[in-house]
């Protein structure tokens, strides 16, 4: 909910409130609260009457004030979670080999798990994307960072054409066997950079270009669809985060709510191993747990205990959801 509109829309009025006696203000406040609370079973009319009454000023005068602070946004995201978008950011560099393989181990813990706990979920989409440009690229419009895999190649990588898919989209769709359709994409292999840029590739994949017409992801992000990453990668993001975070929370329409962000990355203080390129990620750990939803594990830990806690941070957000 985005909040109550801003109170300079009607300035002379603002003025004429400031001017006010305090029960006045009280009493042109007060409905903002009743109407956050009891919203569904209160009008407007009704609204004005308890806001104005006994207050000296006419209805005239600050119903636009009021009709301003009352102003507020629908969540887009059905209660209960109707659809679902998954971004996997999959680290493909020469270390990661192990993990992309726990990865695909474990996935049907995690978005069976959601499907499981989720009824009313109706539809899916989900994507890979890896941290670099992406040599498996066979489009001309993919072959950027965020480009979702259709097509893999590379050092231990699946060297298969994965998609399009079912639907005809660089994404899967509830129309897709998941499970093999992700073993294929998300086996993305270990030739990639060993400069890795998980941030810039999930808001890359969802930037106005790659899910317009045309683009390599078009019509993946959905407004009415809670957004569930998940970033994979045993090393940190460049930094900074911040501007990371405005550009994904800006995209789902300034609902940080709608999002999940799961990390399986190494912790600050992480037991996992950081031989080779391999180290902590505090950028990243940073990142993920700004949003209100969100779980962090080791990249170098049992995913699928990791993936069933995190199908219970999807639940909550989708509990959240709605009116």
């Amino acid at each position: 909910m985005r909040g109550y509109a801003a109170c300079g829309a009607h300035s002379d009025t603002n003025e004429r409130l400031a001017s006010s006696p305090p029960a006045c203000k009280f009493a042109v406040f007060r409905p903002i609260v009743l109407m956050s609370v009891l919203r569904p079973l209160v009008t407007v009319p009704m609204v004005l009457a308890f806001a104005l009454g006994g207050c000296g000023r006419s209805p005239v005068e600050l119903a636009p004030f009021i009709l301003d602070q009352l102003e507020m946004e629908e969540d887009p995201v059905a209660e209960g979670c109707q659809k679902v978008d998954y971004l996997f950011v999959i680290d493909n560099s020469a270390s990661m080999g192990d993990n992309q393989r726990r990865l695909i181990e474990s996935f049907d813990t995690f978005v069976e798990g959601v499907e499981r706990t989720q009824q009313s979920l109706e539809s899916v989409h989900l994507g890979v994307v890896t941290t670099d440009q992406y040599v498996g690229h066979d489009r001309a419009e993919c072959k950027a960072l965020g480009g979702m895999v259709t097509r893999t190649d590379g050092h231990n990588s699946s060297k298969a054409a994965c998609g399009p898919y079912t639907d005809g989209h660089n994404y899967m769709t509830e129309a897709d066997d998941l499970g093999p359709s992700f073993s294929c994409a998300a086996q993305v292999g270990t030739t990639g950079s060993s400069q890795e840029w998980p941030l810039a590739a999930l808001t890359a994949a969802i930037s106005d270009e790659m899910t317009a017409v045309n683009g390599c992801n078009e019509g993946f992000l959905r407004d009415d669809a809670l957004l569930v990453v998940v970033i994979v990668t045993d090393e940190d993001d460049p930094g900074p985060v911040d501007h990371r975070y405005e550009a994904l929370v800006e995209a789902k329409g300034g609902r940080a709510d709608n999002v999940v962000v799961v990390g399986l990355l190494n912790e600050p203080g992480t037991e996992c191993s950081l031989s080779g390129h391999a180290r902590e990620a505090p950028e990243l750990f940073t990142f993920v747990n700004s949003f209100q939803h969100s779980f962090v594990a080791p990249v170098c830990g049992d995913y699928s205990e990791a993936f069933t806690r995190a199908v219970s941070v999807v639940q909550s957000a989708c509990w959240a959801a709605g009116p």
